[in-house]
């Protein structure tokens, strides 16, 4: 958690960059605040005025900075890579990312490199309390979610940058690739304890990898909880961290994990939301592609997220957040999904 001493450092020193770098010399900060703030990034919305033709511009902002430690929940963050495939996405106006402002990668104005992107119109209405008690209108709201989803996976990314999201090698697919990084991932973590559920599941995961599928854009994090809706309107699409060329299959199965999930464990009912037969129709019926091995995929998703819990419960008991026999890092909502997943006794 960034103190409040902290970010009020950080805005002051933004200020500064914004007249130096930018050229503003009167530009002013306001409305900093933070929405989230974790070990995989720190994130500031704020505005910032300034003058041009005799004009005083107010524009709204969000800042990514360069996570303080290496310790994050999923490999290899890079907030210059970040900005770089938000770059790469601004051609595709349909998607709805949000366009990139700026980015720094000298460190010395703020201590870390970081990029500025554009705060998008609407609001994040699948939270638990905010989620919509209306059948038809959750149905609607979903319904756009899947398009959506399909809509990314049809982008023409062979004739774009995002070809570096692609991790296969003339050995190896893109998902052994990426099956081996979350256990190299796993195992820098689990130094001082072994957890046999994990193991389990990556010997399982790797040795039974599907036939290769067609390669598409992943958006990575596909889920509800990423998108912005602007009354009933999708209008943004964020956090591609993640986001690989890979099977659309995992996608999907990322997408469903995660409905599960919200199903097993919301406090009150979701009326209209789709079940997983019905998100699996849904998204045939958009992209005109029959799914395949969603079982494998729902699997390799509760895998991926049981290793980004993993982390960050271990990041959480080092820094006194959490007691060290909470046991947080292997008992959470990720790994009691993925036992149910891969039927094994539920971590207690």
């Amino acid at each position: 958690m960034t103190s409040n001493n902290a970010k009020e450092d950080i805005s002051k020193l933004l200020e500064l960059w914004y007249q130096q770098r930018m050229a503003l010399t009167d530009a002013k900060i306001s409305q900093f605040s933070t929405p989230i703030s974790g070990v995989v990034n720190e994130t500031y919305v704020h505005s910032v005025n300034f003058s041009k033709n005799n004009s005083t511009i107010t524009q709204d902002a969000v800042l990514r900075m360069q996570p303080a430690t290496s310790e994050t929940p999923i490999p290899n963050v890079d907030v210059l890579e970040q900005a770089f495939v938000l770059r790469q996405l601004e051609q595709f106006e349909e998607l709805l990312t949000p366009k990139v402002l700026a980015v720094e990668s000298d460190p010395s104005f703020l201590g870390r490199p970081f990029y500025l992107m554009e705060k998008m119109a609407g609001e994040a209405i699948f939270d638990e309390e905010t989620v919509t008690s209306d059948p038809k209108r959750l149905r609607y709201l979903y319904e756009q979610a899947i398009a959506m989803l399909a809509r990314i996976h049809a982008i023409d990314w062979q004739n774009t940058e995002l070809k570096s999201l692609y991790f296969a090698t003339q050995t190896k697919s893109s998902l052994q690739v990426q099956l081996e990084q979350y256990r190299a991932h796993l195992d820098e973590a689990s130094t001082e304890k072994s957890y046999p559920m994990f193991e389990q599941a990556y010997d399982y995961l790797i040795n039974n990898i599907p036939e290769q599928s067609e390669a598409v854009l992943n958006w990575g994090d596909a889920r509800v909880g990423n998108l912005l809706y602007d009354g009933d309107q999708l209008s943004a699409v964020l956090d591609w961290e993640i986001a690989a060329i890979a099977a659309r299959e995992v996608d999907v199965g990322w997408f469903i994990y995660f409905e599960r999930f919200l199903r097993n464990n919301a406090a009150k009912e979701r009326l209209g939301a789709p079940s997983d037969d019905e998100i699996v129709a849904l998204y045939q019926q958009y992209s005109g592609v029959k799914l395949s091995n969603l079982d494998y995929y729902q699997r390799w998703a509760a895998f991926r997220l049981s290793v980004m819990r993993l982390r960050a419960g271990l990041f959480d008991i080092k820094n006194g957040i959490e007691e060290p026999d909470s046991k947080v890092e292997e008992v959470n909502f990720a790994t009691i999904e993925m036992a149910r997943l891969f039927g094994y006794p539920e971590p207690n």
